[in-house]
């Protein structure tokens, strides 16, 4: 085997996990543990440090990640009012910037579900222009608010944050915090911290006291995809070669008989 196919076939291998995770966002919970409500100063300490070290570095600076995957889980994990509006709002300008993860909300059996919604910048962008159409931005005690906030609600939990309007995001958390306390809804909770989309953070940001997973549990993992994957390249490739052999054995009969 020559050594540009060795080559070739790591970027495909690798290629090929970075598709598998592309879509799924890793969770919090697995990468951090339980989040902290209790501590505003750790929110504003990593704000402070994100805007003081990591414009246009963050997914290449380990701690750069680490902070931001911090602050978002505070930002979703906590209530409203836990966390000040301005270190929320500043947060959404490293949207772009970094690599997400996905907290949920502690499950409260009084609240009914959250609807489903489109996780597509259209209609996410309708839902907020009804909201504010009905005039629930500053009072949500209209029937009309209820739903419309839960869609809302849904859409800053579940979709991935490169499909939320900016508008949404900032203005999201003070409506959650003054207008809509009573309206909000559980959002469906399912945490897989042996998934694909959380191993891959797990080795570098996780521990595995609070991952729940033991670092030859996450090894195991890890190589066993690399693997999976290595398989997949490796039977292709000798498929594609035996073809072109039989191929070749068919021309050179054609050739024959032509003459």
């Amino acid at each position: 085997m020559s050594k540009t196919w060795k080559s070739s076939t790591l970027l495909v291998v690798v290629f090929l996990m970075v598709e598998v995770v592309a879509t799924e966002l890793p969770d919090c919970q697995c990468l951090l543990g339980n989040v902290n409500c209790d501590d505003d100063k750790e929110a504003n300490s990593n704000l402070a440090y994100l805007q003081d070290n990591c414009t246009g570095r963050c997914k290449s600076d380990i701690e750069c990640q680490q902070r931001f995957f911090q602050l978002e889980q505070m930002a979703y994990g906590c209530s409203g009012e836990s966390i000040p509006l301005n270190v929320l709002n500043a947060m959404h300008t490293f949207d772009t910037e970094c690599e997400h993860c996905r907290e949920y909300r502690p499950e409260d059996t009084t609240l009914t579900d959250c609807p489903q919604i489109q996780c597509s910048a259209e209609q996410i962008n309708t839902a907020w222009s009804n909201f504010v159409d009905d005039g629930c931005r500053n009072n949500c005690q209209q029937n009309s608010c209820e739903d419309g906030f839960q869609r809302l609600f849904a859409a800053m939990f579940m979709c991935d944050p490169a499909e939320v309007p900016e508008i949404l995001k900032h203005n999201f958390h003070w409506v959650e915090a003054h207008s809509c306390t009573e309206q909000q809804c559980n959002i469906p909770r399912e945490i897989d911290c042996t998934s694909s989309a959380n191993t891959r953070f797990v080795v570098t940001y996780g521990s595995s006291e609070e991952s729940g997973l033991s670092s030859g549990a996450v090894t195991g993992i890890v190589v066993g995809a690399v693997m999976a994957a290595l398989i997949i390249v490796v039977g292709t490739a000798i498929v594609l070669r035996r073809r072109k052999a039989r191929d070749s054995v068919f021309l050179d009969m054609a050739q024959q008989y032509q003459t």
